[in-house]
């Protein structure tokens, strides 16, 4: 059996879709249920909860501990389990950009660490502390069923950007990470930390060109250029390339509203059922 906490969510849900199409037996926890699962046993734990916003970290660092360190510490110690997954993010590295250190056995300084980041990477410790076996993904941009942010949901939505159009990212699509990270449970990969991300980058200023249209750009935004280290993750398996994907993405939802004039957020995946990160364990 396997538990998947989290499993309403943007990523989460990809993981339950995975799943499902895989025929394995799961349980989804929420806040709802959380209690009536406390003390049980699975086979697998999937952590695919906490807080996915980097701005309740800015404003609110309190919050944004309880939701994605204190949730992850009370649920290794609220579940018995055979293995552990933790979906953390590429965000624990302060600089993503190429030629940065962004290898998984890089050392990370808590001091040039976002918030955000810096909650994460407490949250993979808690992970590495208790549970026996492990494993931790730290995922980065993706797109999927659900998206309800994120530079390529600007674009589909009509603007305004808050990056730079020749702004380059990686992204993959939501269950396809998750049949990647579930292969390495597969093969009875332990103690060891991935980036899960797609190969390679796309610039914004291609995807609005797939779209054939062009969105405003929020003044002062800036340029990025994200492009984690992937060999390790490579080393076993075929990565996804991020310009296939999002291409794609973007190619049916295109089909998708063809005869839809002025196209907007209202014709975007409702993201219904998407639930709120269960932070602190009832």
């Amino acid at each position: 059996m396997i538990f998947l906490m989290g499993g309403r969510g943007f990523y989460g849900s990809g993981f339950a879709r995975a799943l499902a199409q895989q025929g394995r037996e799961f349980q989804i926890i929420t806040r709802d249920n959380y209690s009536e699962f406390r003390g049980r046993r699975c086979d697998l734990f999937i952590n695919a909860n906490g807080n996915s916003s980097k701005l309740l970290a800015r404003r609110s660092p309190l919050d944004d501990f309880d939701a994605s360190v204190r949730s992850v510490r009370s649920s290794l110690v609220d579940f018995e389990y055979g293995s552990y997954v933790y979906l953390s993010s590429i965000d624990v590295y302060p600089d993503c950009s190429p030629g940065s250190p962004t290898a998984e056995a890089t050392l990370l300084d808590p001091a040039t660490q976002s918030p955000y980041g810096f909650h994460k990477a407490l949250a993979e410790q808690c992970v590495r502390h208790t549970a026996k076996r492990w494993l931790i993904a730290r995922l980065g941009g993706a797109v999927g069923p659900g998206l309800k942010k994120n530079a390529i949901y600007d674009i589909l939505s009509g603007g305004p950007l808050w990056l730079d159009p020749e702004s380059r990212l990686q992204f993959l699509e939501t269950e396809a990470a998750a049949r990647l990270v579930l292969s390495l449970v597969d093969a009875q990969v332990t103690h060891e930390t991935f980036n899960v991300c797609g190969r390679g980058t796309i610039s914004l200023q291609e995807v609005q060109q797939q779209m054939g249209t062009s969105v405003a750009v929020q003044p002062g935004s800036p340029r990025m250029h994200c492009e984690v280290d992937l060999r390790a993750l490579h080393a076993r398996l075929d990565v996804p390339e991020t310009r296939s994907t999002v291409l794609e993405f973007v190619r049916n939802f295109v089909v998708q509203n063809i005869d839809t004039p002025g196209v907007g957020t209202s014709f975007l995946p409702s993201g219904k059922g998407i639930e709120t990160p269960i932070g602190v364990a009832p």
